[in-house]
């Protein structure tokens, strides 16, 4: 079976291409052009043309090449036993799950997610599933769909929790803030957190500290930051 992760955000991938190219096709061609009053000289494209054709190119390397890196990095913060149970929030495909799951020998690996399509290209649980099973996990992992901000996990439920750009797709700063709230009540005393986003790093980083874990940031592959965080081993 064909391994695929696919693409990252493939809308704005697609139509920031598209206005790109569309761009530096005016300002090659030299099409100067009115609309009603306002004129629109050829020269005016040039730099727009070219910051969305390369933030493009950028996004799609990161899907091909840059989140494999990226995965590993996160991983590496792990110091492994290979009995942990392991969550990932927003598994998606299954890239940062099953990385995990190969560290793992007795333990067990979940990712949940609602598979939105515009998140992660042919996002669905079936894709996610032929990925374990080509990259023979399949047996320490399993797939539930449910929110991050409504997990229903028992409480101090997992050793490890990890994540990469899924709560900034929650719209709303009150349900990333549950999602947060709900990430900490499934860890585990001694459990670990390792996630990175591409905004609101530093405000997930105030919500676990309210939760009572001690925190660390700091910055990878631009512009993603990475945050760690530990709960207590024993509650005050």
């Amino acid at each position: 079976m064909k391994i695929d992760y696919g693409i990252d955000a493939p809308r704005a991938v697609f139509y920031l291409a598209l206005c790109g190219l569309a761009a530096l096709v005016i300002a090659i061609f030299r099409l100067d052009f009115h609309l009603g009053i306002f004129f629109f000289p050829h020269t005016g494209f040039y730099y727009p043309g070219i910051g969305m054709t390369g933030t493009a190119l950028l996004m799609l390397d990161y899907s091909k090449r840059g989140k494999f890196r990226h995965r590993d990095r996160l991983l590496a913060k792990i110091p492994w036993r290979g009995d942990e149970q392991v969550l990932d929030v927003g598994t998606g495909r299954g890239l940062l799950l099953i990385g995990a799951a190969k560290h793992l020998t007795s333990g067990h690996a979940v990712g949940i997610d609602v598979w939105s399509q515009k998140d992660l290209s042919d996002n669905r649980p079936q894709r996610t599933q032929s990925n374990f099973e080509a990259e023979g996990v399949a047996s320490r992992c399993e797939l539930r769909n449910e929110p991050a901000q409504k997990m229903t996990f028992p409480s101090a439920n997992f050793d490890v929790i990890v994540s990469n750009q899924c709560l900034h797709n929650i719209a709303s700063s009150a349900e990333r803030d549950q999602a947060c709230a709900e990430m900490a009540r499934v860890l585990k005393p001694g459990g670990c957190i390792v996630m990175s986003d591409l905004m609101h790093t530093k405000h997930y980083a105030e919500q676990f500290r309210k939760a009572g874990l001690t925190v660390s940031l700091e910055g990878w592959y631009p512009p993603l930051r990475i945050l760690y965080a530990v709960k207590p081993a024993t509650s005050p």
